[in-house]
């Protein structure tokens, strides 16, 4: 970091500024979410059930305040929409209480749908213009595989492919935080900026 990049940092302006910190927290959190991340990566089948699970959740209490919406003046569409949106996704998410591994299933599907929809959105794009045609088809093809290959996957080939994005986001983001909190701790012991 130069001289400059740090003057606009503040806490080289106030190094009193990293006391409050909490990186001991932040390790723990940090170290935390990535054996979260490795374990997703080893028990697909149980990542599946706790994403189905957390799904239902969000639906099912999104759903009750879009009902919520509907009755009262506060809905941000019409009231009808509102009451509408809300019963379907209460319903969605009861059902996904039912069976979690099929909600699980669907937010598999749902993005292989997505990179099918890219495909085509990329191949268009191609076809339009000369400027990047050549890595807009590889995108496009690589894409596509992926989509249909996530959209005719089997069961288990789906959850694990849903462990393996949930458990890499987790153990990422986990080493970032705790390396996050061994530099502020580095920063404090050392008092230098």
């Amino acid at each position: 970091m130069t001289l400059s990049e740090r003057q606009g940092d503040p806490w080289f302006r106030d190094p009193s500024l990293l006391q409050g910190t909490g990186w001991g927290w932040i390790l723990a959190y940090g170290v935390m979410l990535a054996v979260i991340g490795v374990l997703a990566l080893v028990e697909p089948l149980a990542t599946g059930f706790a994403t189905g699970i957390f799904l239902a959740f969000v639906l099912v209490v999104g759903g009750i305040l879009g009902i919520v919406a509907g009755f009262s003046a506060r809905g941000w569409r019409s009231r009808w929409l509102d009451f509408a949106v809300g019963l379907i996704s209460l319903v969605l998410g009861l059902l996904i209480l039912w069976d979690p591994f099929a909600g699980a299933l669907s937010l598999v599907w749902a993005i292989g749908l997505w990179l099918v929809l890219c495909a085509i959105m990329e191949f268009a794009a191609a076809a339009r213009t000369a400027l990047h045609r050549g890595w807009l088809i590889v995108l496009g093809i690589i894409d596509l595989v992926m989509g249909l290959a996530l959209m005719f996957a089997g069961p288990a080939a789906a959850l694990v492919f849903l462990a393996m994005v949930v458990g890499i986001s987790f153990l990422l983001r986990g080493l970032f935080l705790a390396i996050f909190a061994l530099r502020l701790r580095r920063r404090l012991e050392t008092g230098r900026v």
